[in-house]
């Protein structure tokens, strides 16, 4: 409920559990009586709010930081509509980098670096919250960022659309899987077959160290996750019927144990 929007089938059965649990005869978990709790809906949006608010603050836990690495350096993009979940300094929707990466001294002056683009355009003018008294390097940068937003105008009714790649396939696990795929970290020797065991290792402990923040509290380190990886690596080569791709599999393990 904190990273995917429900579907609305999903959103009424949980309701329907959660009214025959707290209240019994209570119509609508947002209805008036004794038994009434906020509707499902509203929870899975406030969530959601809340997980988007953590994406657009400076990386700090792991989790944050793989994101940033992986999507946020250069994987997806914004084609931009309302600005309202689109981050100013941080997320690709005008330059071919980041704002914070092409003007980090302006940055250093921003007192409110997680602002949406919506939040720096009001009235029909860019007014970007700044520390008053610029170094002329960030004054110099002021003029060129303003410059580069003069013939950039929101469209208030129509959302940001973000994707992965130049054309801006819609965000997935299978989009992110098919970006991984083309990375140059495997040799030619590498079959299919391995190619897609790595992927999936990969992205199955990232996902297993993400849940154990949330869920668990528990905040394993990047050489925790690593060390997992290959752990689940040896033991799938085991089924590999191929003894080429078994090597393959053992042979890059190796060069990531660097213990």
């Amino acid at each position: 409920m904190c990273s995917t929007l429900l579907h609305k089938g999903t959103i009424e059965a949980i309701d329907a559990r959660r009214r025959a649990f707290i209240w019994t005869g209570d119509i609508t978990c947002s209805g008036g009586g004794g038994g009434q709790c906020k509707a499902a809906w509203e929870l899975n949006k406030g969530l959601l709010s809340k997980f988007v608010d953590k994406l657009l603050q400076a990386p700090t836990t792991n989790w944050q930081k793989w994101f940033h690495l992986m999507y946020g350096d250069g994987c997806t993009k914004v084609h931009l509509g309302s600005g309202q979940f689109t981050s100013f300094w941080f997320d690709h929707w005008i330059r071919p980098q980041p704002l914070a990466d092409l003007f980090p001294a302006l940055l250093s002056f921003c007192p409110r670096p997680n602002i949406t683009v919506a939040h720096a355009y009001l009235q029909d003018r860019w007014i970007i919250p700044l520390h008053p008294r610029l170094t002329s390097v960030a004054s110099s940068q002021l003029s060129a960022i303003l410059l580069a937003l003069a013939d950039v105008a929101l469209l208030p009714h129509v959302p940001d659309r973000r994707g992965i790649g130049v054309d801006l396939q819609p965000f997935s696990s299978w989009g992110f899987y098919l970006e991984l795929w083309d990375l140059p970290y495997f040799s030619d020797e590498a079959s299919p077959r391995t190619r897609s065991t790595i992927i999936t290792a990969v992205l199955w402990n990232v996902w297993k160290a993400r849940n154990s923040v949330v869920f668990s509290s528990l905040f394993p380190t990047a050489d925790d996750t690593r060390l997992a990886i290959l752990q689940d690596l040896r033991l799938w080569s085991i089924r590999m019927r191929s003894p080429s791709d078994k090597a393959y599999l053992h042979e890059w393990c190796s060069a990531f144990d660097v213990n």
